[in-house]
């Protein structure tokens, strides 16, 4: 029959990755302020070294008939593992052409989602790593997080989150320095954004745990492309080996179909002075 609607048109792989690609920034919360790194494309290789540098300090004055001081570059460096991730999906047929729901479509949007959890969770542990820590026996509050912020020991203020669990966000909401994001024109950056304290625009988000006495929150520096007049390193930085792939495979004996998202990428903490871990009572 010519007009005969076939299982192959309803689960349609390239449709699918289309809108699993388009879902994924969507979904993001942490991963909003990392860089994408695409170099690793077509690179043999499954580790990523990151240097630090150090600073060779200011310049100095020099005398006259005198040679200027020659300083030494110096790098620490880390490596990170190229990971693969990946969630798979089974619809049977039936399920497909019984027009209940979208089954189609909700596959999309639950490994999009998938997907989403699995990146924004490695970015979570990047942070983790930091060496940039504050303490406070207290609850999360204003002057608890300008003691933070201070670790960052900035000269010039710049744009950050504060990322904290939902459980926190009444008290953060109670503290008279909390401003919520309808007063400032809901002019968000960040999706999820609920307001700001101490500038930093508040992201509630469930992966921050607060199952423990304490909570560990992550105040970030959403640094400019160039600072100083320099090329600024971003916090964290994602490295793509490939893009994300969507495959499916027909079983037409069980008259289903499997139906398989994967991603090759490594997660690491490319700028430590840029991320404080601000540990609060809960």
């Amino acid at each position: 029959m010519a007009n005969e609607t076939k299982l192959a048109n309803i689960i349609n792989p390239q449709v699918m990755q289309d809108m699993v690609s388009a879902g994924l920034p969507k979904a993001l919360k942490f991963t909003q302020f990392a860089a994408v790194n695409e170099e690793l494309k077509g690179v043999p290789g499954d580790t990523v070294t990151i240097p630090a540098w150090a600073y060779i300090g200011a310049a100095e004055d020099v005398a006259e008939g005198a040679e200027v001081t020659t300083a030494t570059m110096s790098a620490s460096t880390k490596t990170v593992q190229i990971k693969t991730a990946g969630k798979a999906i089974t619809l049977t047929d039936k399920a497909v052409n019984s027009g209940l729901g979208d089954p189609v479509g909700q596959a999309t949007y639950q490994l999009s989602l998938s997907m989403a959890d699995k990146i924004d969770n490695d970015v979570l542990v990047a942070l983790g790593t930091t060496t940039l820590v504050a303490t406070d026996t207290k609850q999360i509050s204003y002057k608890g997080i300008v003691a933070a912020i201070d670790k960052l020991n900035e000269e010039t203020a710049t744009e950050k989150v504060l990322f904290v669990a939902p459980s926190q966000v009444t008290v953060l909401r109670q503290d008279d320095s909390f401003i919520a994001k309808d007063k400032y024109g809901n002019d968000v950056m960040m999706n999820g954004e609920i307001g700001m304290i101490a500038g930093c625009r508040v992201v509630p988000s469930r992966r921050i745990d607060d199952s423990k006495a304490n909570i560990d929150n992550f105040i970030v520096c959403l640094t400019p492309e160039v600072e100083d007049g320099t090329p600024a390193l971003p916090a964290v930085t994602i490295y793509t080996k490939a893009e994300a792939n969507l495959e499916t495979e027909r079983h037409a004996k069980a008259l289903s179909t499997d139906i398989v998202v994967s991603a090759h990428y490594a997660v690491g903490l490319t700028n430590e002075s840029k991320v404080v871990k601000a540990t609060f009572k809960k």
